[in-house]
C-alpha cells in the first residue's frame, strides 16, 4: 500500500501573532466545548497575576514603612497616592502586613486552583481527541482508510493527539500572560509612566526579535514530526515482518537504518533545544538591558524613588510573562504540523452507510441481486467489476469463480458493505442495500478469507474477536473448522497466546482459526474468500463436508479457484475480468 501522508509545510502567516488566532480556530474545530473552560482558566490565572502585583507593591511599601521613624500612621503606600489622585492613604504596619499575607495566600491558592483545572482539562482533551481519532478510524470509508499508513495512524493517535492538549495549554498561558502584562503595565503606568514606556518598548522589541525565530520553529516542528513518523513506520514494519527480516538475514540492515533515523531524530531535537536555549538567552539579555537602562537613567526620570522601585520590581517580575508569552507562540508554531495532522484525520468524512439509518431487516431475506453493478478503485484506470448481474438465492450454496482480477473479492466486499457500487444496484428482496440498516444486515453475515488477521491475544480471544460469544460456541466453531485437533496440541490449548504473526502456526492453521472466528457467531450467510486454499486436500475435504452439512438449507457463498470446490455448490457464478 502506498502511503498517503499529509505533510505540513511551512506557510507564511503574515504578522507574527496571527498564529494565535489560527491555532485557536483549529482547537475550536477539534474541541468545540473549550470556550468556557478556557475562559475560567485564563481569568483564574490573571487574578493570580493581579495578586502578585498587589503583593509586590505592598511589599515595597512595607519595607519603607518598617524603615520609617516616627508614627506609623503617617506612612503611605508607594504608588497609591498617584493612583488615587493624590489621596494620602494611611495604614498601620500590621494591617499592611495582613493584606500582604492575604494577597500572597490568594496568589498561591489561585495558582494551585489553576494547576488542578489545567491538569483535568488537559486529560479531558487528550482523552477526547484519542477517542475521536480512534472512532474516526472505525468510521471512515474502508477505501479511504486504505490510503493511510498504519504506522502514521498509530503515531497520530498515540503521540500527536497530546499536541492538542499542549496547544490548548499554550493558548491558556498566552491569555494569562497577556492579561497579566496588561495589569502589570497599568500598575507601572500609574506608579511611574516613564518606566512603563521603557517596559512597553522592551516588550515590542522582545516580541519582534523572537518573531524572527518563528519560521525556524515551524520547520523544526515539521522535521521532528517527520523523523518520528519514519521511526514509527520502520518499527511497525519490522515487527510486522520480523520472520521475513530474519529469513533474509536483514537484521544488521534494519539496525543500520534504525540507527540512521534515530540519529536524524536526535539531531532535530538537539536543534530544537539549541533554539530554545538561544531564545532564552536573548530574552534574558534584553531584560537585563532594559533593567540596566532604567537604573542608569533613574536619576534623570521624574519619578518618586519608591514608585520607581515598585515599578522596576514589577518590570522585573513582568519579564517572565513577556518571555513566556513569546515562547508559547513559538511553541504553537512548532506544534502546527501535529495539530494539522490530527485535524486532517478528524475532518475525514464518515462512511455514509454508518451515518444514515436505513430500514431494519427483521427477517431473513430471500434473494440478493446484483443489477448491472460496476466498481472502480480510486486511481485505477480499469474497473474491478464491470456491469455484472446475477442473483444469490438465500438458503442455497453458491460459488463465485473466475480468474484473478475478475472481481470476486470486490463482490464480497460489496456484500459486506465495505464499499458501494460505482454504478448499478445491489438489492435485498427488491430493496436497495444502501437503504437497509447496515448493522441489521451485517448481523446476518460473517466472512473468512485467505489472509487471516490475527491479533494479540489467546486462541480463544482470536476466535471470539471481542464479541459476546460463549466459550461453548467458540469450541463448536473450532470443531466445524477442524481446528480443535491442532489447538489442543498447543502448550496452553485455547489459552495459547498468539501475536499478529503467530509464527508457530502454519498457513492452514491460521486459516482454520479465521474460519472458526467466522462460524462462532452462527451467521445465516457465510462468505468464504479462498478460506481453505492453504489446507491440504484431505483437511479441506473434511472442512467442506462439515460446512455443507452445517449450512444445509442456509446460505454459503464460496470464492474459489478450485473447480473441485466450486462443483460442490448448488449454484455457480463465473466472473470475467473487466476490459477498458
Amino acid at each position: 500500500m502506498t502511503a498517503v501522508r499529509k505533510p505540513v509545510t511551512a506557510k507564511p502567516t503574515g504578522a507574527f501573532n496571527l498564529v494565535v488566532a489560527a491555532r485557536f480556530r483549529e482547537l475550536l474545530k477539534l474541541v468545540p466545548s473549550l470556550r468556557l473552560k478556557t475562559s475560567v482558566m485564563i481569568v483564574t490565572g490573571i487574578l493570580g497575576g493581579l495578586m502578585e502585583m498587589v503583593g509586590v507593591t505592598l511589599l515595597v511599601s512595607l519595607v519603607f514603612l518598617l524603615g520609617q521613624q516616627g508614627s506609623p500612621s503617617s506612612a503611605t503606600i508607594a504608588g497609591l497616592p498617584a493612583f488615587f489622585g493624590g489621596f494620602e492613604a494611611a495604614i498601620s504596619k500590621s494591617m499592611l502586613a495582613a493584606i500582604l499575607v492575604c494577597a500572597i495566600i490568594l496568589r498561591i491558592a489561585l495558582g494551585f486552583t489553576n494547576s488542578i483545572i489545567a491538569s483535568i482539562v488537559s486529560q479531558q482533551i487528550s482523552g477526547n481527541i484519542r477517542y475521536r481519532l480512534y472512532s474516526k478510524v472505525l468510521t471512515i470509508p474502508f477505501q479511504r482508510f486504505q490510503h493511510y499508513e498504519r504506522s502514521d495512524l498509530m503515531n497520530v493517535i498515540a503521540t500527536e493527539s497530546h499536541a492538542v492538549a499542549s496547544a490548548h495549554a499554550s493558548l491558556v498561558r498566552l491569555g494569562i500572560n497577556l492579561g497579566t502584562i496588561f495589569i502589570f503595565g497599568t500598575g507601572m503606568l500609574v506608579m511611574a509612566w516613564p518606566i512603563a514606556v521603557l517596559g512597553l518598548i522592551f516588550g515590542v522589541i522582545h516580541n519582534l526579535t523572537l518573531g524572527l525565530f518563528a519560521e525556524t520553529y515551524r520547520r523544526i516542528g515539521v522535521s521532528a514530526l517527520a523523523a518520528m513518523e519514519d521511526l514509527t513506520q520502520l518499527t511497525w514494519t519490522t515487527l510486522q515482518t520480523l520472520k521475513a527480516v530474519k529469513s533474509f538475514g536483514l537484521e544488521k540492515r534494519h539496525e543500520t537504518i534504525f540507527d540512521a533515523l534515530s540519529t536524524d531524530a536526535g539531531k532535530t531535537w538537539s536543534r530544537s533545544d539549541r533554539m530554545g536555549a538561544a531564545t532564552s538567552l536573548l530574552s534574558e539579555a534584553l531584560t537585563f538591558g532594559v533593567i540596566l537602562t532604567i537604573i542608569l537613567s533613574s536619576q534623570f526620570l521624574p519619578v518618586d524613588f519608591r514608585a520607581a522601585l515598585s515599578a522596576t520590581i514589577l518590570l522585573y517580575r513582568l519579564q517572565p510573562y513577556i518571555k513566556e508569552f513569546d515562547s508559547q507562540i513559538l511553541a504553537l508554531h512548532g506544534m502546527e504540523a501535529s495539530l494539522q495532522n490530527v485535524l486532517a484525520i478528524i475532518s475525514e468524512a464518515d462512511d455514509a452507510r454508518q451515518v444514515v439509518c436505513g430500514e431494519r431487516l427483521n427477517q431473513l431475506p430471500k434473494e440478493i441481486v446484483f443489477q448491472d453493478v460496476s466498481f472502480s478503485y480510486e486511481g485505477s484506470s480499469v474497473p474491478a467489476v464491470s456491469h455484472v448481474s446475477f442473483a444469490i438465492r438465500i438458503g442455497e450454496t453458491t460459488a463465485l469463480t473466475g480468474p484473478s482480477g475478475s472481481g470476486k473479492t470486490t463482490i464480497l466486499n460489496m456484500l459486506l458493505d465495505l464499499i458501494q457500487p460505482s454504478k448499478g444496484r445491489i438489492t435485498i428482496d427488491g430493496k436497495d442495500l444502501s437503504a437497509i440498516e447496515r448493522s441489521s444486515w451485517l448481523r446476518l453475515l460473517s466472512v473468512s478469507g485467505q489472509d487471516v488477521e490475527l491479533m494479540e491475544g489467546t486462541v480463544l480471544d482470536n476466535i471470539r474477536f471481542r464479541r459476546e460469544i460463549s466459550e461453548e460456541d467458540v469450541r463448536r466453531a473450532a470443531d466445524l473448522a477442524c481446528a480443535t485437533e491442532f489447538i489442543e496440541k498447543l502448550p496452553s490449548g485455547f489459552d495459547e497466546w498468539l501475536g499478529d504473526e503467530a509464527i508457530r502456526l502454519s498457513g492452514g492453521q491460521r486459516q482454520r482459526i479465521g474460519l472458526a472466528r467466522a462460524l462462532a457467531g452462527r451467521p445465516e450467510i457465510l462468505l468464504l474468500d479462498e478460506a481453505t486454499n492453504a489446507l491440504d486436500e484431505a483437511t479441506e475435504a473434511r472442512v467442506l463436508s462439515l460446512l455443507l452439512r452445517e449450512y444445509q438449507g442456509r446460505t454459503l457463498v464460496i470464492v474459489s479457484h478450485r473447480s473441485s470446490v466450486a462443483s460442490l455448490m448448488k449454484q455457480q457464478i463465473c466472473l470475467v475480468p473487466a476490459v477498458v
